[in-house]
């Protein structure tokens, strides 16, 4: 579950719309630019133009696993992608919040910030296109105890598995 803690409430400009995927671009000016998904919940998708300035409801990444690699780890992380999540009491949602992985070795684990930056090996699925493999990536912020205390545990050189929730809208209202 995904829980309301996570849902942000923003006032940006679409940048780009992906209909074949059920995605956009918003443009904030503290965040720069942010791609998500329109989970159904967003009924006026189709109306969703680039250009438009938009009051957004969105849910932020969320960590579901930050593991030591191994046979067990990503048997787990294949189960939590074929599940996906839900979004907690929000009544009426039929679509899941999508689950994306991305393993690799890490090169910096960052406590402060609480961000782990990998060595993409996995071809993970933030964005399309996916990072290419062997590209440094910094990782969304682990924002769960469990992640935050796995966070504690490694250190650069580790091999991961990391599952985390895709940024999703759940409702987009246009302002002009």
């Amino acid at each position: 579950m995904v829980p309301n803690s996570l849902q942000n409430f923003k006032r940006g400009t679409i940048h780009s719309m992906h209909p074949e995927q059920r995605s956009f671009t918003i443009i904030w000016e503290d965040l720069g630019r942010v791609k998500m998904k329109a989970a159904d919940l967003v009924t006026n998708f189709a109306s969703l133009k680039p250009g438009q300035i938009v009051d957004v409801h969105w849910y932020d990444y969320m960590d579901f696993l930050i593991a030591p690699k191994t046979p067990a780890t990503v048997a787990r992380a294949a189960q939590m992608k074929a599940q996906n999540a839900r979004l907690m009491g929000i009544p009426g949602a039929q679509e899941k919040i999508v689950l994306w992985e991305m393993d690799g070795m890490t090169t910096k684990v960052d406590p402060a910030t609480n961000t782990i930056f990998l060595i993409n090996a996995s071809g993970g699925e933030p964005d399309k296109p996916s990072p290419n493999s062997g590209e440094v990536i910094q990782m969304p912020q682990v924002v769960t105890a469990a992640g935050k205390a796995a966070l504690a545990s490694i250190g650069p050189g580790v091999q991961l598995v990391t599952v985390w929730s895709r940024q999703t809208a759940i409702k987009a209202t246009i302002i002009r």
